[in-house]
């Protein structure tokens, strides 16, 4: 099978079970963190679940001055909804916790002061936890922790260096903002 015909199913395929909770709320945003920015995407399956999906510029190390070079990402989870508390005037405070998957490149994070890293490729498992406010003006707001554990992938002289994923454990200290509207 030829990689045309292969997107195409990949995008029917998307589209058939997007469409089929068309009734329900789905929102686009924007999230920002120390990690980098980038734009989400959520998507309610039932009451009590949701797909997160999210394109991130990987910038924490240009923002420490060691690169010039954002890396990229794309990561989605499938989030439960552990518990809701709805107020008086019809906004919803959602805590939720969920697994998923995160593929992309970047440039590992050192841990030592004159330790060289290198931009490469990384995947892994991601979690994401955190606290989601649906306002009745149709935004939420959402402050989250995703880490990744994973593999980075890089090459010196010719070598291919596998290594853990340090920058993607070290997320889970950097929290993240989602500002997104629901439509």
């Amino acid at each position: 099978m030829d990689l045309n015909r292969r997107l195409i199913m990949v995008m029917a395929m998307t589209i058939l079970l997007l469409g089929k909770a068309n009734a329900q709320e789905r929102s686009i945003g924007t999230s920002w963190s120390f990690t980098g920015v980038g734009l989400t995407y959520e998507h309610p399956m039932k009451e009590s679940n949701f797909l997160h999906f999210g394109a991130q510029l990987e910038m924490s190390e240009m923002f420490l001055g060691t690169t010039a070079q954002p890396g990229g990402s794309v990561n989605f989870t499938c989030n439960d909804i552990l518990h809701s508390i709805t107020s008086r005037n019809g906004n919803t405070i959602s805590f939720f916790a969920g697994a998923g998957a995160a593929v992309g490149h970047s440039k590992d994070c050192r841990l030592k002061k004159n330790q060289v890293t290198y931009h490469g490729f990384f995947f892994g498992l991601k979690g994401r936890a955190g606290v989601r406010i649906k306002y009745d003006r149709n935004i939420n707001i959402t402050a989250a922790v995703a880490p990744v554990l994973g593999m980075h992938l890089s090459v010196k002289d010719e070598t291919v260096m596998m290594r853990y994923y340090r920058y993607g454990l070290l997320q889970t200290l950097m929290p993240e903002i989602t500002i997104s509207y629901r439509f």
